[in-house]
Parts: structure tokens; C-alpha cells; sequence
């Protein structure tokens, strides 16, 4: 084997192309082959006879007379080499017509020190992705919006490692090259790159919401889903960098208290079973009560929403007064927060109106019904509840009072800064970071400008336990108004698992097109997860997207390569044997073990080459 260096001109522009040749005999005498196309190939050409040799040794498991110890040599012979075998294999499997290597014995006498097993690929938990996806009929979703064969395969692709390997464009098409077997799952030969996956993100960001919309479709028919509830909530990310330039990325209230970075928000409903319905990328410094008015006008055009079968229900943040009388105006019933806690949070409970409402955890609520005019009040009371926030509440507490005290030793002992605007500006800081300003009564003692201590004292403690909800549901009990209020944390559980399952971040983009792009594949990602662990939930399998993943980590697709006294060099690409709970999972699920069939390739061995 040799590489040969050859040119060709593209709009006048002038390009070098590698392609490494093996000289063979034919009827007709010696040619040469082009056994593979290598694509920019950064080695100097005083080492690229020592490449080709050492690919064929790898290929037909013949010595070489002088060894190489060049790391780079070895690193790009073991990659062109595993991608000639691959072909090899790949192309005897469709010359067998995919048959099964198992179909009939077949007995060969090997040299078991030469056994070596080698491109290992997880096929796993990719293989579980592109079950759901078939099932929603995902291809023919596509097909419908234009998209052709090729950029069906890397949407599903781009989908896949967002699912599996939650990162970054760039290092997604990296992992889809060299750790997954994605590709032969697919069995699809197309090179993976960035700027591939980069441009089908902005196609799939296009047609986001007809595809929202199928996906909805497909779900709501596969799991029968009664979609009586309506969960509208937000949530903001950071960005990893500043983003100076940017339209949507804006500073404000992080929920992941980074607010030193600009931040984006997403709007997210979802129904009572936690399956996506619509989503929207809004501005970081959106304010919350504003975004509702865009979700009911898609209501106003929902068919099922019209017949009074649904209920929307949203946080306090978003159930302002201005919200309820819109909602109140439309006809539409919901469940909210109520923002008059001051008013009615006094409130005393009767002991018999106490109710069990999360016998799981043995959680009992106390509520009292408070009826007016079109509307009930439920004030609920919860003891475990109380417990909580009342331990968080000490601790903030106790650390507020700790720094205020460093602040007043510091002053008395003549160290530090003593001016009194710094003092202030630094408790200034403390209120900020603690949030509890109006529980506190802080105050700077000065003379002529320079402070000399401080005195504190805490004005009141906070009511623990205690919420109100409001709904004009007036055919709820006290108990399904809590219940129905409490399916919200369906809609956190959904943005936890779209921040620490499914990469929303990291997001490098430094457009805003690519941002909301990056982001919407995540929620794409989601509507597919969402299938998957609803599957899994109805077969009593309570597993997270994460553990799913761990547990199907170590399912993979590996080379086997072994010489035969036949001086064959045998090659065989199959899925190791799945774990019990490997199984455990895809019988759950319905779907095959092994995702792809064993597939095998003899080379004759070469004894003796020159060098």
C-alpha cells in the first residue's frame, strides 16, 4: 500500500486530495485500487510510507521488519484501518444478503493470541431513541415539511446525541464518529460534521412547530392521552459567554442563581401526564405575567379547548389579577397561586377538614374552602411543608446574621473599610443575596461619615406551610383543587430533566438564531424521552432518562479480529450479550436486544511485504 497525492481545480480554486492505493494482480496484469479516501490528512510526506504499512498491517496482521513508534502514525493507521474494515464488513453483509452469521455453523481453527477486540461503539440507549422515534413516525413527519433522506438521517442523528451525549454541535459530531454506532443502527455512510448538524438545527428550528404539532398528535394516539389539564410554567438558562450583540439574551433573574450572565427563557406546556405540547424561546428579562396572553390565544384555537374540557394551570408568578380577568373574560378555567396571602393566610384550619392527599409519602394537608362570588379559595396547610421551609428559613437565617456580625467585629476592631456608604453598600449586597430585607431591621451606626458598628434585629419570622390556590372550578373538592395544583411539578420535573438530561446547556452560540436553534432541539429531544418513560412507567419501571442511559451505557457493538491456520485474518462485528438489566429494559419496551445482525470478513494474510 501507498498514499498518492492528486489535485483537482473547483471554481478555480486549486485542491489536494490523499488517497491511499494497493497494487494488485488481475487477469490483465498489475493495478492499482484506491482502497480509501483520506480526508485532510495532516502528516508530512516523508512519513506516509510508514502509514500505509502500518495500515496494512493492521488490516492483514502481517509484521513489519522495523517497528514504528510514532503515536500519530498509530492513531491515524488504527482509524483508517478500523474504517476499511468496517467497509469490508459492511460490504460482505450485503453481498449475503444481511443474513445472520448464526444461520449455520461455521468452524475454524485460530491462533487465540492473536484474538483482539477493537472499535467499540454504544448502541444502547441509541438503539431505545430510534425505537421511539420510529414509533412517532418521525421520517414521514419530515418528508412532509421537505426535508430529503439525507437530512432525515442527521435530524435523527442531531436528536439522538443530544438524548445520549447531551453537548455541543462540535463535540456531538465527534461522538457520533467515534463512540457511537448510531451510523450502523442508521446503516447510514454519511460524514458527520458541525457545520452538517448546524444547518439541519436551523431547518428543524423552521418547522418547530408543525413539528411540535405532529409529535403531539403521535403521542396523544399511542398513549391515549385525555390531555384535560393544561401546565403552563417558564424557565431561564445562562449562556457561556456575554453575548453583547444578542436580542434575546438578556440579564435578569436567573432561576440557576447565575446572574452575573445573560440569560434566555423558555415557556413550556405540558399536559397532566408531563408530554410536551408547545414551547417558546422568549427574552431573559421577559416578565412572567406578560407571556400567558400568547398561550391563550392558542387555546382560542384549540377544537378540544372549546368544549370546556380543559383546565389551564399555572404558578403565581403568572396568576396576576390582570391574567384572572383575562382568563375570567375567555371562559377559561384554571387553577393558580393566589397572590392575597396577607388577607387570607391567617386563616385557622379545622382539624376535620384535614385531608390525605399523598398517601406514598403519608403527606397529610389541612385545607379550608373559602367561596367567593365565581371564584373558591383553598387555603392549604402543610406540615411537611412547614418542616422544609422552615429549616431552609433558619439556615439562610443564621448565615445572614453571621455575616452581618463579621461586618459589626470587623468596624469595632478598627479594620476594613469605615466609611459609611461602603458599610452600606456591602449590607446592600447581603440583602440582596439573602432575600430577607423586609424580615430584618439593620442599622449603621456612624459619626462624622465613619462607621463604628451596626445594629440588627429580626422583625418578624416567616408563616411556614401555608399556600392558597385559587380556581373557578367550583365542582372541585379541597382535595382535587390541591391535587390538580400539584401536577405543576410536572412541568419542573420537565425543565430539571431538559437542564441536567438533555443538554439545554452548554450553549456557546454566539447567534441568537443558532441559540434558540440548540435549545429547541432539546425540546424536540424531550418530546421523545417523554414516550420512552412513559413506556417504561406503564411496565412499573420508574427510571429516570439518566439511569436509562447509564444502564444501556455499556451495550455495545464491537470488531473482533483473531488469525485462523487457514492464514486468514477473520473479522467479526457483532453486539455484546446484554446484562439483566439491559434486558430487563428493551423487554419492557418491545423491542429486539440486539439492534443489528453479526456480520463477518476473511482477508488472506500477507507473510511477507517489503519496506
Amino acid at each position: 500500500m501507498f498514499i498518492r497525492e492528486t489535485f483537482k481545480t473547483i471554481k478555480n480554486k486549486k485542491y489536494s486530495q490523499f488517497k491511499l492505493v494497493e497494487s494488485i494482480r488481475t487477469p490483465v496484469g498489475p493495478r492499482q485500487k484506491i482502497i480509501l479516501i483520506l480526508n485532510n490528512l495532516d502528516l508530512s510526506k516523508d512519513k506516509w510510507k510508514e502509514l500505509a504499512n502500518r495500515i496494512e498491517d493492521i488490516i492483514y496482521g502481517c509484521n513489519n521488519l522495523f517497528t514504528i513508534n510514532d503515536p500519530e502514525i498509530d492513531k491515524l493507521a488504527e482509524h483508517y484501518a478500523a474504517i476499511i474494515i468496517k467497509q469490508k464488513l459492511n460490504d460482505n453483509n450485503r453481498k449475503n444478503n444481511n443474513k445472520e452469521l448464526t444461520e449455520k455453523p461455521d468452524y475454524e481453527e485460530v491462533d487465540i493470541n492473536t484474538l483482539k477486540t477493537q472499535e467499540a461503539k454504544t448502541v444502547g440507549a441509541e438503539h431505545v431513541v430510534i425505537d421511539q422515534i420510529n414509533k412517532y413516525k418521525f421520517d414521514n413527519i419530515l418528508k412532509e415539511q421537505g426535508f430529503s433522506e439525507k437530512e432525515i438521517v442527521y435530524a435523527k442523528m442531531l436528536i439522538v446525541s443530544r438524548m445520549v451525549h447531551p453537548s455541543s454541535e462540535r463535540e456531538s459530531a465527534r461522538w457520533l464518529t467515534e463512540n457511537s454506532g448510531l451510523s450502523e443502527i442508521l446503516k447510514s455512510d454519511l460524514k458527520i460534521y458541525d457545520n452538517a448538524l448546524h444547518r439541519i438545527s436551523q431547518k428543524l428550528l423552521a418547522k418547530k412547530e408543525i413539528i411540535e404539532e405532529n409529535l403531539n398528535k403521535a403521542a396523544k394516539d399511542i398513549f391515549n392521552l385525555d390531555e384535560t389539564l393544561i401546565l403552563y410554567d417558564l424557565t431561564n438558562t445562562y449562556f457561556e459567554s456575554r453575548k453583547r450583540k444578542s436580542e434575546i439574551a438578556k440579564f435578569g433573574i436567573s432561576k440557576e442563581k447565575r446572574n452575573d450572565l445573560p440569560i434566555i427563557t423558555l415557556a413550556l406546556k405540558v399536559d397532566e401526564e408531563g408530554f410536551p405540547k408547545s414551547s417558546k424561546i422568549l427574552k431573559g428579562n421577559v416578565a412572567e405575567s406578560k407571556t400567558l396572553v400568547n398561550i391563550l390565544e392558542e387555546l382560542d384555537k384549540d377544537k378540544e379547548y372549546k368544549k370546556g374540557s380543559k383546565t389551564i394551570v399555572v404558578d403565581a408568578g403568572i396568576g396576576t389579577e390582570e391574567n384572572i380577568k383575562i382568563m375570567k373574560s375567555k371562559g377559561i378555567k384554571y387553577v393558580c397561586v393566589s397572590r392575597r396571602k396577607k388577607e387570607l393566610a391567617g386563616l385557622e384550619i379545622e382539624p376535620e377538614r384535614e385531608i390525605q392527599i399523598r398517601a406514598k409519602k403519608k403527606e397529610r394537608i389541612k385545607v379550608k374552602l373559602i367561596e367567593e362570588k365565581d371564584e373558591i379559595y383553598c387555603v392549604c396547610y402543610s406540615p411537611d411543608k412547614e418542616k422544609r421551609d422552615k429549616d431552609i428559613w433558619e439556615s439562610k437565617s443564621k448565615k445572614y446574621e453571621l455575616e452581618l456580625g463579621k461586618i459589626d467585629k470587623r468596624l469595632k476592631e478598627g479594620k476594613g473599610p469605615k466609611k459609611h456608604e461602603k458599610i452600606v453598600e456591602r449590607i446592600g449586597r447581603l440583602k440582596e443575596r439573602y432575600k430577607l430585607n423586609k424580615y430584618y431591621q439593620v442599622k449603621v451606626i456612624e459619626k462624622a461619615g465613619i462607621a463604628i458598628s451596626i445594629n440588627y434585629k429580626k422583625l418578624r419570622d416567616k408563616e411556614f406551610g401555608k399556600y392558597i390556590l385559587r380556581t373557578n372550578r367550583k365542582d372541585l373538592s379541597g382535595e382535587e383543587i390541591s391535587k390538580l395544583y400539584r401536577t405543576l411539578t410536572r412541568i419542573e420535573s420537565s425543565f430539571r430533566s431538559m437542564k441536567s438530561d438533555l443538554g439545554i446547556r452548554p450553549n456557546y452560540h454566539q447567534k441568537d438564531e443558532m441559540s434558540i436553534a440548540h435549545i429547541s432541539i432539546t425540546v424536540l429531544g424531550y418530546h421523545f424521552m417523554s414516550g420512552i418513560l412513559k413506556r417504561l412507567k406503564d411496565k412499573e419501571i420508574n427510571y429516570s432518562w439518566n439511569s436509562i442511559r447509564n444502564i444501556l451505557a455499556t451495550h455495545v457493538r464491537v470488531t473482533t479480529s483473531f488469525k485462523s491456520k487457514k492464514e486468514e485474518m477473520i473479522n467479526i462485528r457483532n453486539t455484546v450479550k446484554v446484562n439483566s438489566s439491559q434486558r430487563e429494559i428493551y423487554n419492557k419496551l418491545g423491542i429486539n436486544q440486539d439492534p443489528l445482525n453479526s456480520i463477518k470478513i476473511k482477508i488472506p494474510l500477507k507473510t511477507t511485504k517489503k519496506v
